[in-house]
């Protein structure tokens, strides 16, 4: 078998501004596998990073993955950024849908097998206010779910006086503990946003008296070996990853001893070929894997493969689908009770919705939206 074709389709999602890029290859044996590209911002460049690496890859068997994997990320000569390793990482995810077409297998029965039966998730939920977001809470508890993640300060807080924030963040967890009661999991995500460390402890201190389960992304990820210092004084577990690229940046984390749950994030940390060899470097270091995943239903599939198979597993991070992601797919799965199933197959069972590409091109590029501090320098967001 050969690779004859890769293609890159980009469609505008109107309803969340954001992008719906996805991947297909093609075979000579009429076998196609399917992925998806992480929305990094300049989306279009995803294309031009496809078409780059299937000039490599044109005429490879799909099915020697690692291979391929070398091939282009060695190829680039430097060290690949955010658009190259989603373009990649898209790929990586074509080829292990491929692979398990091939022998008839789902993709985890690749990876070994499953380990488990079933896949706890947890829900992001939201609210401008204590009240808002507790009424979130009890809705997702209600539909069964048994973890759940907020940001733990107000929208608001670049706003208001540092203690004034920190006394709403205690006001916003008590709502949630109050709504759902102890038995739920309730992480908490600061979005990288906060960028001296003391401020992170000073905001955990005063969540601790209703026992948050973590804290993601604490600080910016650049400073790996402040997250190593900043996670000796921490009370609560550490999760961070999301941000990081391949197994090498990973590792480092893991050396500056910087985390307690890893998140590495499918579409961009080099597809399921790097997901795979990071969730064994954490293993060997007593450490679990919760995969970042504010993607859509494919990106979700892709990780449910993983986390079947994938003994350091913690929880997989899911939220509600736009109109639009399901349209742009042959099926999405749900949680039921607080728990994915386990993915069928062949492959990665999933397939796209062609039509819907070129029902709805792509239109423009996605911004994050600007965030200023009160007086007028740049925050981070």
């Amino acid at each position: 078998m050969k690779i004859t074709e890769i293609k890159c389709l980009v469609s505008t999602d109107e309803s969340s501004g954001h992008n719906l890029a996805y991947v297909k290859t093609l075979t000579d044996e009429g076998i196609h596998g399917v992925g998806e590209v992480y929305h990094v911002g300049p989306d279009m460049a995803s294309p031009y990073w496809v078409q780059y690496f299937e000039e490599q890859l044109k005429g490879q068997d799909p099915m020697e993955i690692e291979r391929n994997w070398a091939l282009c990320y060695q190829g680039a000569r430097f060290p690949i950024g955010s658009s190259g390793l989603a373009a990649l990482s898209a790929i990586d995810q074509s080829l292990w849908d491929i692979t398990g077409k091939a022998f008839d297998k789902p993709v985890y029965e690749l990876f070994g097998g499953r380990v488990r039966d079933k896949i706890r998730a947890y829900f992001d939920i939201h609210g401008d206010t204590p009240e808002q977001l507790a009424e979130d809470a009890k809705l997702n508890v209600d539909k069964g779910f048994t973890a759940l993640k907020a940001s733990p300060l107000s929208p608001a807080w670049r706003e208001m006086r540092w203690n004034d924030a920190l006394a709403d963040a205690r006001e916003r967890f008590k709502a949630v503990r109050v709504a759902v009661g102890d038995h739920v999991d309730v992480g908490f995500d600061a979005h990288a946003a906060i960028f001296e460390p003391i401020r992170v402890l000073e905001l955990t201190d005063v969540m601790m008296e209703f026992n948050p389960w973590f804290m993601e992304e604490p600080i910016r990820m650049e400073n790996r070996h402040e997250m190593g210092e900043l996670r000796k004084k921490m009370p609560c577990a550490l999760a961070t990853g999301e941000c990081l690229y391949t197994k090498f940046e990973l590792s480092e984390l893991i050396r500056e001893r910087g985390v307690d749950i890893l998140q590495p994030e499918v579409c961009i940390v080099g597809g399921l070929t790097e997901m795979r060899k990071i969730a064994f470097i954490a293993e060997a270091h007593d450490l679990v894997i919760a995969p970042h995943n504010p993607m859509g239903p494919l990106a979700t599939v892709s990780n449910l493969h993983f986390d079947t198979a994938t003994s350091n597993f913690l929880v997989q991070e899911s939220r509600n689908f736009t109109l639009a992601e399901m349209a742009s797919v042959t099926h999405v799965s749900d949680v039921v009770d607080g728990y994915f199933p386990i993915p069928e197959g062949p492959g990665l069972g999933i397939d796209i919705a062609e039509a819907r590409f070129q029902e709805f091109p792509y239109k423009a590029s996605f911004h994050r939206g600007d965030r200023v501090n009160p007086d007028n320098s740049i925050a981070y967001i």
